[in-house]
């Protein structure tokens, strides 16, 4: 079965994208800094690399999702109201966040114990049928966690292409890497492949400047807050 749902749950930002615009249901990157100075530099709390999709990791860290953790043990299973509700605050869009989580939480429980009804176990995304994907920028082919390897191989490809333009990428940028990665693994690009370059291009702020710094890039990956973010709409 291919793996990692990590954009499944970045198409609802796309959506978020297309269909609304509300500058303040969303908080800034030095807001959510200050709150979460768990996903800033100097932080002593560990990503969670089980979390295939970055959004998702970074708001794992932030420790938003302590107390309303189902499992409280190694997984994460968060129900889908409070997957909308909590990931609004980082850019996602109430109505459409729910919808996808529904649909991951469905393509979940075709594996019985994966998850519970009406949630989702970000842990085991790679686990939801009929959304999940392969050719990852972070993660292998069949991989169930973020690899250090192939994300390291991923930033120094997209730093080839920074170091030409001033530390900074376009969307056009990603979208060669990832096609790369795709090309070495013998995988041809899905929907939700391609949404995860748009979608990460424009949590970065890409749709509003037209780039992206290499270096948030860089903490995104690490489940850091990048230091630039889309403020009103992903």
């Amino acid at each position: 079965m291919k793996n990692s749902l990590s954009f499944t749950l970045f198409i609802l930002l796309t959506f978020s994208s297309l269909n609304s615009f509300a500058l303040a249901d969303f908080a800034t990157s030095e807001e959510l800094r200050m709150k979460y100075p768990s996903i800033d530099d100097g932080s002593r709390r560990v990503e969670k690399k089980e979390i295939l999709c970055p959004f998702w990791r970074l708001i794992e860290r932030s420790g938003t999702l302590d107390t309303i953790n189902q499992a409280k043990e190694s997984d994460i299973i968060i129900s889908i109201l409070n997957i909308a509700a909590k990931a609004k605050e980082f850019g996602c869009k109430w109505v459409e966040c729910a919808a996808v989580a529904t649909l991951v939480s469905a393509g979940q429980n075709t594996h019985p114990g994966t998850t519970n009804m009406m949630s989702v176990n970000i842990s085991k995304l790679h686990k939801a049928r009929g959304v999940a994907h392969d050719c990852g920028l972070t993660f292998e082919k069949g991989g169930t966690e973020v690899s250090d390897i192939r994300r390291s191989q991923t930033l120094a490809r997209l730093k080839v292409f920074a170091d030409q333009k001033q530390g900074t990428l376009t969307h056009d940028d990603l979208m060669k890497v990832k096609l790369k990665i795709c090309e070495d693994e013998d995988v041809t690009i899905s929907a939700p492949g391609e949404l995860e370059v748009g979608l990460i291009f424009s949590f970065l702020g890409g749709k509003d400047r037209g780039f992206v710094e290499y270096s948030d890039v860089v903490r995104f990956f690490h489940a850091k807050i990048p230091l630039t973010k889309s403020i009103d709409k992903i």
